[in-house]
């Protein structure tokens, strides 16, 4: 239960249970570091760049579709190469240059501790 500050409220410590209702919450990793994810929309396809995710791969930060066209839906992208993968596998396909370097351009102001494009390994 929330209060009039929408400061969390327990109930009694009788109850066998707790609502809680969090309205932001904050990631972080083991080093008390920001976990930072945002979304970015080039050409009709939504990405989300992870700059901490728990699986760095293909690449440290990279790249989600997470909407638009369903062929892209679902694919990782390396920021580097711009190369597209399938879970672990790629699918021998690139992001197109010019759609590449707008996603780029999008993303260095965000993480402006990152050269981008990111090396090729």
């Amino acid at each position: 239960m929330m209060d009039e500050r929408g400061s969390v409220v327990l109930s009694e410590a009788t109850d066998d249970y707790i609502d809680i209702a969090i309205e932001q919450m904050a990631l972080c990793d083991s080093q008390d570091s920001w976990l930072v994810e945002k979304d970015y929309k080039v050409k009709g396809e939504v990405w989300r760049v992870h700059k901490f995710d728990a699986d760095p791969f293909p690449s440290s930060p990279h790249a989600h579709c997470v909407g638009g066209r369903d062929r892209f839906v679902g694919l990782k992208m390396h920021l580097g190469s711009a190369e597209l993968f399938r879970g672990a596998e790629t699918t021998g396909r690139f992001l197109g240059r010019k759609q590449f370097e707008r996603l780029i351009d999008l993303i260095r102001p965000k993480f402006p501790d990152i050269i981008f494009p990111l090396e090729n390994k």
